[in-house]
């Protein structure tokens, strides 16, 4: 990095997760000399409103919305955005949908500290960095691709999750503080899109696509 007074921008609804990630970040870039965070959707589109940031670092749970709807509205207003996604969902059909949104790069919560900076610096060069565990599934998912060329909501996902999962409509309502209308026109999205004929089509053909992982019994 040849750049100093780097602004860097890291959005969670955890405190204890912002201040460990700016703690390691002042400690260990000085290159990096302001670090603006944020607990939610809301309040990072407010500071980017204010100040230009070179890069964002974000999780995909936020209260207020998707993160990866979080990454469409921050590249609306900055073309030419450096986003890194810090997540603890390594699902395929997660990694799957985080590739289609084109993001610089992809991190675990699970992993070592010294990836976090290795990350920064690498997209801070104008490099895309992924982790070693997601990098092994995206290659995977190169390799084999699926039939499916459509394109699922994050909603779209996080109702196909729960479906999944055994959840009637009123639990996935309940659960992602939606109407049962909502979960309802989701649901009939889905069967479109993945041309199902039924729920259980719907999760075997999610499954054997690679958009919802397996299901073990414990």
């Amino acid at each position: 990095m040849e750049k100093n007074n780097l602004r860097v921008l890291l959005i969670d609804d955890h405190d204890l997760v912002l201040q460990g990630l700016k703690s390691i970040i002042e400690n260990s870039i000085p290159e990096v000399t302001s670090i603006c965070t944020a607990s939610s959707g809301a309040e990072a589109l407010a500071c980017i409103e204010s100040m230009r940031f070179d890069v964002y670092m974000l999780d995909l749970e936020l209260p207020d919305m998707h993160g990866l709807d979080l990454v469409d509205k921050i590249k609306e207003k900055d073309k030419c955005a450096r986003i890194i996604v810090n997540t603890l969902h390594e699902e395929i059909w997660v990694i799957k949908n985080i590739m289609r949104h084109n993001v610089n790069g992809l991190l675990f919560k699970s992993i070592d500290s010294s990836k976090v900076v290795e990350a920064i610096c690498r997209v801070l060069n104008g490099e895309t960095y992924y982790c070693s565990e997601a990098e092994r599934v995206c290659r995977m998912l190169r390799k084999h691709p699926g039939k499916s060329k459509c394109v699922l909501s994050p909603r779209e996902l996080d109702v196909l999750k729960h479906i999944s999962e055994g959840k009637n409509t009123q639990e996935i309502a309940t659960e992602l503080c939606v109407s049962v209308n909502t979960v309802e026109t989701h649901r009939r999205h889905l069967l479109d899109k993945l041309g199902a004929r039924n729920v259980a089509d719907l999760v075997m053909t999610a499954v054997s696509e690679g958009i919802i992982p397996i299901r073990r019994k414990d």
